[in-house]
C-alpha cells in the first residue's frame, strides 16, 4: 500500500509535467469515469489534467482537503467562463464557498450561532410527516416518477421551513435553486438565462423577506442570521443574502440529486433494499454507504496559493487542484471493496462527499437527517422497488444525478 506523504516519499521531487495526462472532458471518462481513475492510480497519487491536476488517492485527498495553502477556486473557476463583474459575481464573491482565510472564519463564526445540530433535529418530526405525506400521493399506484413525486418537493419544504419561508412560496425557491445550481458547474456561460432569472427572483424577494423579519423576528433560520453577532460583528446585507443563497442550494439541490441516487442505487441492488425493509437501524449506515458509492459531488476544485508537494510532486502556486472526492471514496486503500454497495459493511472512515477542512459542508448534518428519515418511511412502504425504464441524469459537470426516475414497486393496499 502506497502511503502518502507531502514531503515527497515517493523518491525524487516531480513536476507536474511528469504525471500521467486525464482529460476529464472526454465523453469516454464522463461515461465511466471509475475505470479511468483506478488505472491512474495504479501508477500515480494524482494526474495532469487540461486546466490542473486531479488527486485521486484517499489519504491525498483527506489531506489537501485541510490544507491551509489551498484555496476555493470558485471564483476563478466562474471567471474563466465569462462571469467576472456584476451583481451576481458580487454575492458570489461573498459566499462561503467563495472566501478563505480570517473572511471565511469570520463568516463561519457567524453562522453557526445560528444554523446548529439543534434547528435541524428539531426538523426531524417534519422531515418523517412530509415524507409519509409525500408517499401517501403514490404508494398505491405501484409506480412514480420519483424526482416529480418525491425528490423535487421534499428537501425544498424541509430547507424553507428551516429559513421561515411560507410553504405558499416553496415552490418559487425550488425553481430559483434550480437555477442557481449551474453556477456549480462548467455550463455557466450557456445556462446563464436559468443563472439570471433564478438570482433576479430570488434577490427580490428577499429584500422585502429580510426586511419583514427585521420588524417582525421569528422563530427561524433568517431571523437568526439577522440576529447573529460575534463582538459587534454581524452580516452584512450583501453576505446576509449570499448565506440565504448558499443554504438554499445546500439545503436543496445536493440533497434532492443525492435521494435521487439513493433510489437508483437500491433498484439496482434489491437485496439491500430488502435488507434496509428488513432492518431500520441499518438506515443510518445506508446513509453513509449511499454517499461514499456515489455522491452527488465527486470533487472538491481548489487553488493552490503556495507550492506543495504531493505524493513526490511538487505543485506550484496558481494551480487548479481537483481534489476527487469520489475517487478517494473508492480507493482500495481506504475501503475494502470499494466497488460493492453494502449498507452493512463496517467502513471506519466516513465519506468525503461533504468535503472536509474549513470549507466542509454546512449542510451536512440536514442533508444527513433527510435522508436518515426519508428512507426509512420509503424502504417500508415501497417493496420490491426496481426500474420502471431509463432513468435519464444529469452531465457529470457539475451537480450530479438524476432528472429521471421512473420506480416501480408493490402497490400499498389499503
Amino acid at each position: 500500500m502506497r502511503q502518502f506523504d507531502t514531503g515527497g516519499s515517493y523518491g525524487s521531487m516531480k513536476s507536474l509535467d511528469d504525471a500521467p495526462f486525464l482529460n476529464f472532458f472526454e465523453p469516454d471518462f464522463q461515461a465511466d469515469p471509475a475505470t479511468f481513475i483506478d488505472r491512474i492510480r495504479a501508477e500515480s497519487c494524482l494526474a495532469r489534467t487540461p486546466i490542473g491536476a486531479m488527486v485521486v488517492e484517499h489519504a491525498a485527498v483527506e489531506a489537501m482537503l485541510a490544507d491551509p495553502r489551498l484555496n476555493s477556486s470558485l471564483l476563478p473557476f466562474v471567471r474563466l467562463q465569462g462571469l467576472s463583474d456584476g451583481p451576481i459575481f458580487e454575492l458570489l464573491s461573498r459566499a462561503l464557498l467563495s472566501v478563505d482565510g480570517e473572511d471565511h472564519t469570520r463568516l463561519r463564526k457567524l453562522v453557526s450561532r445560528a444554523f446548529t445540530p439543534r434547528s435541524v433535529e428539531m426538523l426531524r418530526s417534519s422531515m418523517r410527516t412530509l415524507s409519509a405525506e409525500l408517499v401517501d400521493g403514490f404508494a398505491a399506484d405501484g409506480r412514480c416518477e420519483f424526482m416529480t413525486a418525491f425528490a423535487d418537493r421534499y428537501p425544498i419544504q424541509m430547507i424553507c421551513e428551516l429559513l421561515g419561508v411560507p410553504r405558499e412560496d416553496h415552490e418559487r425557491f425550488g425553481k430559483w435553486a434550480n437555477g442557481l445550481t449551474w453556477l456549480l458547474s462548467l455550463e455557466v456561460g450557456t445556462r446563464m438565462p436559468e443563472i439570471e432569472a433564478a438570482f433576479l427572483g430570488l434577490a427580490g424577494y428577499l429584500e422585502e423577506f429580510i426586511e419583514q423579519r427585521r420588524s417582525r423576528p421569528c422563530d427561524d433560520l433568517v431571523t437568526r442570521l439577522i440576529q447573529a453577532e460575534d463582538g459587534g460583528d454581524r452580516l452584512s446585507p450583501i453576505e446576509l443574502r449570499s448565506m440565504i443563497g448558499a443554504l438554499l442550494f445546500a439545503g436543496y439541490d445536493t440533497t434532492r440529486n443525492q435521494l435521487g441516487i439513493a433510489m437508483a442505487l437500491f433498484a439496482q441492488h434489491p437485496a439491500q433494499w430488502r435488507l434496509l425493509g428488513g432492518n431500520p437501524g441499518l438506515v443510518n449506515r445506508a446513509v453513509e454507504e449511499v454517499l461514499r458509492f456515489m455522491g452527488t459531488v465527486t470533487v472538491a476544485p481548489r487553488i493552490t496559493c503556495a507550492e506543495v508537494e504531493i505524493g513526490g510532486y511538487r505543485i506550484p502556486p496558481g494551480t487548479l487542484l481537483t481534489l476527487s472526492t469520489g475517487a478517494a471514496n473508492h480507493d482500495p486503500a481506504a475501503h475494502d471493496q470499494p466497488g460493492l454497495f453494502d449498507i452493512a459493511a463496517e467502513r471506519p472512515l466516513p465519506p468525503l462527499t461533504f468535503g472536509g477542512g474549513p470549507h466542509y459542508c454546512l449542510g451536512a448534518n440536514l442533508a444527513r437527517a433527510e435522508m436518515q428519515e426519508s428512507l426509512a418511511i420509503l424502504c417500508k412502504r415501497l417493496p420490491d422497488l426496481e426500474l420502471d425504464g431509463e432513468a435519464q441524469w444529469r452531465p457529470r459537470t457539475g451537480i450530479f444525478g438524476p432528472t429521471h426516475l421512473p420506480l416501480r414497486f408493490t402497490a400499498e393496499t389499503k
